[in-house]
Formats: structure tokens, C-alpha cells, sequence
């Protein structure tokens, strides 16, 4: 597979080849890198790989040894936007679930980041998710299934050592450490409610308008406030309980999620919905709810979730 993007990139190669032979200076980076971006635009198809797409991933070693080498004070500003491409295309492969070609991407790019740790844990787990629907549940061990979660975790953690201030990698490392705990039991997942509730406090920090991590908190503290009785003593009597906010923090936090990214999450209107009926206001539980049910469903998530919000309906009265 990787052969045939290869080819494409005959004359990234020759641009490689000219920029190596010369002095490695910024007038002579900025030369190859303007380039790359003129390929770019002769290109236009991006699922052919042409010529531009392999030219970044040449460039990858180019840009990496140049920001070791430079002795330039700033940073190239066409060095920076072949990254955020080379971060472009990897989004739009990801959007248009190509996986697989996404990490062929990514193993030919010899840059490390933590934009592109945890872009590559992503694709992973959506592989695995993928996997899991194909193979019967007796073909993998408990044991293996935990170990595949535990390199994207790490994966993370390698991120977040580079970059602590990326949002992006915070948000994932508290989806794929509540994975792991999930398959590990339940005492796990209590351990690893403090690392989670914490992920999501920094992507938020760090991101304000990072919608889907703001949902996320507000449902964790609507997990711990609706805990049934016996989990919740075995945790006061064996486990550390951690901090969790009212109903009205996280209906705060699904609020201002719909308010950045309106008309976008049915999982967060139900989660509003169901933190306005606990609250006792029951028209605007209602007006969420039926909004969560109204939507058009894009995915397996969203369709459980309608389906929580009937059942809510039905077994709640909303007068």
C-alpha cells in the first residue's frame, strides 16, 4: 500500500534530493518547502496521494532536522503550515474513516508530536472498536484486549510528556482511560475516576471551547450523583470517593457545550434535559429531551441515547 503513494512522489524525492545537496541555510528551507506547496497545488485529488502528500512526508524529516539544527530565533512560518496540512490531511482521512491509511500517514513521517501521539491513538481505537465487532468475544482474552488499550494509553502519556498543554491529547486520555478500567472492573474504574474528572478539568482549561470534552465532564459528574445504593458504599467502606459537583455544575457545563456547538450533540442535550428534571424544572427537561429525540441520529451513540431519552420520558412525567 505505502508503495503506491510512494510513487507518487517522484518529484518530492528530486526536491528532497536538491535541497539536501545544498547548504542547509533558512533561504534554502524555505526554498524547498515553497516546493513542496506549489505540487500542492497542482495535485487537487488528495485520495490519489499525489505528489503534495508525499512531499510532507519527506518533509517530515526535513522540518524535524531543521527545528534541531537551526540556530534561527522564530520558526519558519511555511514550516508551519506544511504541519498543519500534514495535521489537515490526517483529520480528513480520520473523518472519512480511513484508518488504516491515516497510520501509513504517520509511519512514514518521521516528525513526533503530540498532535500526532494522540491523532495516532485515535485511529487506533476506532481500528480496535472496529476489530471488536468482527471478532467473537472468545477469540481475545481479557488480558490482550486490556494490553491494546494500554499502548494507546501510553501513547497518550508519550504525548502529554511532550506537550502538556495539548488539549486534545488530555480529552483522549480520559475517553481511553476509562476504557481500560472499564474492562479491568469495577474497582478500577473508581480508581480511575480522579484521572479522568482530571483530563477533562485540563482540556477544558486548556481548550474553552472544547464542546464534546465539556459533555463529557458534566457526565461524569452526573455518573457519580446518580450512583445507586450499593456501589455507592462499597466505595466509602473500600474506595476513594472523588469530588463531584450538584446538578447544576453539570448542567452548567451542558449548557455552555450547546452554546459552542449548538445543534451538534444528542448526548448532550439528554444529559441537559435529564440535569433540568432532577433540578425540577420539568418544561425545560422536557424541551431538552425532546430535542435529544428530535435530532437526526448519525451513529451508534446517538441512537442509544434517543433511545435512554424515550425510555426517560416514559417512565418520568414530565407535568
Amino acid at each position: 500500500m505505502i508503495s503506491r503513494y510512494r510513487g507518487s512522489g517522484k518529484r518530492a524525492c528530486t526536491l528532497i534530493s536538491t535541497y539536501l545537496s545544498k547548504p542547509q541555510t533558512q533561504s534554502n528551507r524555505r526554498a524547498i518547502l515553497t516546493g513542496f506547496s506549489c505540487e500542492g497545488q497542482k495535485s487537487g485529488n488528495e485520495q490519489r496521494f499525489s505528489a503534495y502528500w508525499a512531499g510532507l512526508l519527506a518533509a517530515s524529516a526535513v522540518v524535524a532536522s531543521a527545528s534541531t539544527e537551526s540556530d534561527d530565533p522564530a520558526p519558519d512560518d511555511q514550516t508551519s503550515d506544511l504541519l498543519h496540512n500534514l495535521l489537515e490531511l490526517l483529520d480528513k482521512l480520520y473523518n472519512s474513516k480511513k484508518y488504516e491509511e491515516l497510520l501509513a500517514v504517520m509511519d512514514n513521517c518521521e516528525i513526533t508530536s503530540a498532535e500526532l501521539l494522540w491523532r495516532r491513538a485515535r485511529a487506533k481505537w476506532e481500528i480496535i472498536q472496529v476489530e471488536d465487532k468482527n471478532i467473537p468475544t472468545f477469540a481475545i482474552s481479557r488480558n490482550e484486549r486490556v494490553s491494546m488499550i494500554q499502548e494507546l494509553v501510553d501513547l497518550l502519556d508519550q504525548a502529554l510528556e511532550l506537550d502538556e498543554t495539548c488539549s486534545a491529547a488530555h480529552r483522549w486520555k480520559a475517553v481511553l482511560s476509562e476504557v481500560r478500567s472499564s474492562r479491568l472492573g469495577l474497582k478500577e474504574q473508581f480508581r480511575n475516576l480522579e484521572t479522568k474528572k482530571y483530563h477533562l478539568e485540563r482540556a477544558v482549561e486548556l481548550d474553552p471551547n472544547d464542546a464534546t470534552a465539556m459533555t463529557m465532564l458534566g457526565a461524569w459528574h452526573m455518573t457519580l450523583l446518580e450512583l445507586t445504593l450499593p456501589p455507592r458504599i462499597i466505595a466509602f467502606l473500600f474506595l476513594k470517593m472523588p469530588k463531584y459537583g450538584s446538578y447544576e455544575d453539570a448542567l452548567e457545563l451542558f449548557l455552555r457545550a450547546e452554546e459552542i456547538a449548538p445543534n451538534t450533540s444528542i448526548a448532550n442535550v439528554f444529559l441537559a434535559g435529564k440535569a433540568y428534571f432532577r433540578l425540577g424544572q420539568k418544561s425545560k427537561a422536557k424541551e431538552y429531551l425532546e430535542l435529544a429525540i428530535q435530532r437526526t441520529a448519525t451513529n451508534a451513540e446517538d441512537l442509544m441515547c434517543q433511545e435512554e431519552a424515550k425510555q426517560f420520558v416514559r417512565s418520568n412525567p414530565m407535568s
